[in-house]
């Protein structure tokens, strides 16, 4: 029973840090897109390279979840912009102890995404705007925090 829930639990900190990687790419890609949204689904397929990456599938009996990625126009709270993941897995090892039906278990990990250089672009745009300047000129201004 120690050594099952020993495995349980070193099987939800891979997933956990799994998830967490990829939500910590999903946060930082950035494309270089002309629209604010155009670099999401590029971001959604580098997350799912990296969470690909851990080893889930050798250490997990049945492993079969997928990143899930809650890109910011998909939720109706920012809050919840990030990287989850389900799966199931088996906590006990008897009906007496823990049970033998699957527990249905969900890694999440809510860390947002950081503004594209377009959304900074037309923040900084109307930033000049406002002060009577305008954005025909190309220039771009880098301040790293948006």
């Amino acid at each position: 029973m120690i050594f099952r829930i020993g495995v349980n639990l070193t099987n939800g900190f891979l997933v956990h840090y799994a998830t967490f990687m990829a939500s910590r790419t999903y946060l930082v890609i950035d494309n270089n897109s002309n629209s604010p949204s155009g670099g999401d689904q590029n971001a959604r397929n580098r997350a799912s390279i990296v969470f690909e990456k851990f080893p889930m599938k050798h250490t997990i009996p049945g492993w079969n979840s997928l990143i899930k990625i809650n890109h910011p126009g998909s939720v109706p709270n920012a809050l919840f912009t990030g990287a989850w993941s389900e799966y199931t897995e088996n906590f006990g090892i008897s009906d007496i102890v823990g049970g033998i039906k699957p527990m249905v278990l969900r890694s999440e990990s809510f860390i947002g995404r950081e503004p594209t250089r377009a959304n900074c672009l037309q923040r900084v745009c109307r930033a000049m705007e406002e002060v009577g300047g305008d954005c025909s000129v190309h220039t771009t201004f880098f301040d790293n925090g948006c």
